[in-house]
């Protein structure tokens, strides 16, 4: 990755092969994001604990490979972290595709490379869509 002229060398730590049942090959990528906390709003939103913060429940090993858009619910990432979730009243262990422990890394990498000057911040080239307003 280069990095305002800088060189910077991405770990093998941070990518990694991996095969899910019924979906097939795919690629585990860390990635850092800077997201600069300009005001209070922006703070909040951050803080957001892992109980606060929602996902749906889809099934990648069927209903993706056969183009089928359904939900099974939806579930907290606090729920997902306890090992286990009930789905149409049966109780499916859950494992994670991140680990906390290399995005903290991630982060404090991101963090030295900003705070040393060799990652500049600057305006984004564009917005991500998002939600009409």
């Amino acid at each position: 990755m280069m990095v305002q002229g800088d060189l910077k060398e991405m770990s093998h730590r941070w990518i990694k092969g991996l095969s899910i049942l019924g979906y097939g090959c795919s690629l585990a990528v860390g990635l850092g994001v800077p997201i600069p906390v300009l005001n209070a709003e922006i703070a909040a939103y951050t803080g957001i604990s892992d109980k606060d913060l929602f996902t749906q429940v889809v099934d990648y090993g069927h209903d993706y490979t056969n183009g089928i858009a359904r939900t099974y619910g939806q579930v907290s990432y606090a729920e997902l972290k306890s090992g286990s979730i009930i789905v149409n009243g049966v109780d499916v262990p859950t494992a994670p595709l991140s680990s906390i422990s290399r995005a903290r890394e991630i982060a404090d990498t991101l963090r030295e490379w900003i705070l040393s000057g060799s990652f500049l911040l600057h305006e984004p080239a564009m917005n991500l869509p998002g939600p009409s307003r």
